[in-house]
């Protein structure tokens, strides 16, 4: 029977796979049991990294802890299968191996049992272990400057993907470097005569279910800083003689190697999507070089702990930074969200998402251009609105529509202002209109008075 996992006999990889990592091992289960074979195909088909793990965790259990054949396995009752568990429990107990990892082989036992016909509702005790990520301090918009400062140009987006959109690895470039983000994934993003440009800020990705973890599409945003490393990194590609297409990779194997300036052993692969493992290891050097030592996924943490402040402020709603994310939601969520969405929806959690990233997300490399933009509102209002009231607009998290509105709400006011002769006003109002320029022309003696407007 031929392999699938690529072994000493065959070579032969899965249809439209490329070879598959650290299968070989246990092949001989795959050779020796078709039912097996079938089973872990099937879980490969829903998920490459699952159908992986799941065979080396069923690999190890049969040929180093049991001595048993998966098909003795998938063979026991119910009773059995629960006695065969928590012996497993003990054993991986007692060589020191974590409560998740343990977690992992019970998933993978139980998924050969439910393809065999036997599935275990009971429930199973795991011992529990500290998670080694409880302590891990999620960085500051500083750091994550640093971390820019430090990176190559191609690095540098891979992290802004990640930070500032809150991606995935694996939506950036899939287990096997076969899919990932491409240029039709960003549909705001227009190529032409070798020149990258973006009709609109913050721009729109789009996940699609292919490279969602969740299986369903969804949608979030990049600010000016990461579509400005992106237009640098695909005009440089540009340049270099690559053509791209909608369905070019955004971030591809490299002809270098990103931090030693040495060709990569995937050099014949360039153009092509880096792999998940690719995308974590650049992004680890990186951190490495700018001398901190988080692991690579802590970046979504920050886009995660960094939008929950917008959340606080009121600038962002829960949902909209669960969709951003891509987890799964709840029940009102998943039939307002998941059935598409149309335009007005996608404005308006445009102009969410600007308010919370300019406030929280963006490091101030990135916040120039936004503060020009700010600076320029603020002289517009100044003609019609003193700076003390400017100073409590927030002007920075509104949308110019919001900016245009406040210009025209005043001006409305005085227009029509301008048009009166007088403003008879109570006592405990006219120290409120002199203030704004008003001026008193007498008191009508039952404790009215009598205003007139500023010219």
């Amino acid at each position: 029977m031929t392999s699938a996992a690529g072994g000493s006999k065959e070579k032969e990889k899965e249809p439209g796979r490329r070879k598959e990592r650290g299968v070989s091992k246990y092949s001989h289960l795959l050779e020796s049991d078709p039912t097996f074979r079938a089973w872990y195909r099937n879980v490969l088909r829903g998920s490459y990294n699952t159908g992986s793990h799941y065979f080396l965790r069923m690999g190890r259990i049969c040929d180093e802890l049991c001595g048993l054949t998966p098909g003795q396995i998938g063979a026991m009752n119910k009773t059995e299968l629960m006695t065969f568990i928590s012996s497993v429990i003990s054993d991986l107990e007692e060589k020191g191996v974590s409560g998740v990892t343990i977690h992992s082989y019970v998933k993978a036992v139980k998924s050969w049992a439910r393809f065999n016909g036997n599935k275990l509702d009971e429930k199973v005790n795991i011992p529990e272990s500290e998670n080694r990520y409880n302590e891990e301090v999620v960085p500051r918009p500083e750091q994550v400057q640093s971390l820019f400062d430090h990176s190559p140009l191609r690095v540098k987006v891979v992290v802004s993907l990640m930070a500032f959109s809150g991606l995935r690895p694996a939506t950036v470039g899939d287990a096997q470097g076969l899919d990932g983000l491409k240029v039709k994934d960003l549909p705001e993003m227009e190529i032409k005569d070798g020149a990258v440009s973006f009709s609109k800020v913050p721009t729109l990705v789009v996940v699609r279910k292919k490279i969602s973890k969740i299986r369903k599409p969804y949608d979030t945003f990049a600010p000016a800083q990461a579509c400005e490393y992106i237009r640098q990194c695909l005009e440089d590609r540009l340049r270099s003689g690559e053509v791209l297409t909608p369905e070019s990779a955004i971030v591809t194997v490299d002809k270098y190697n990103a931090f030693k300036n040495k060709r990569c052993s995937f050099k014949k692969d360039y153009g092509q999507h880096v792999t998940t493992t690719n995308v974590r290891d650049l992004v680890r050097a990186a951190i490495r070089e700018a001398g901190f030592r988080w692991r690579p996924y802590v970046l979504r943490r920050y886009f995660d702990t960094r939008m929950m402040l917008g959340e606080a402020d009121g600038l962002v709603i829960p949902d909209w930074r669960s969709f951003w994310m891509g987890h799964a939601g709840n029940i009102e969520f998943v039939y307002t969200l998941r059935k598409g969405l149309d335009e007005e929806t996608i404005e308006k959690m445009r102009g969410a998402y600007l308010k919370g990233a300019n406030r929280y997300l963006c490091t101030s490399e990135g916040a120039h251009e936004e503060d020009m933009t700010t600076k320029i509102r603020k002289q517009l209002l100044l003609t019609v609105h003193t700076p003390e009231e400017i100073e409590k607009m927030h002007v920075d998290e509104k949308t110019d529509e919001e900016v245009i509105g406040l210009l025209r709400q005043r001006l409305i006011e005085v227009t029509f202002n301008q048009g009166l002769k007088q403003k008879i006003v109570g006592a405990a109002e006219v120290e409120a209109w002199l203030s704004k320029g008003w001026t008193w022309r007498g008191n009508l003696g039952d404790g009215r008075a009598v205003l007139e407007p500023p010219t």
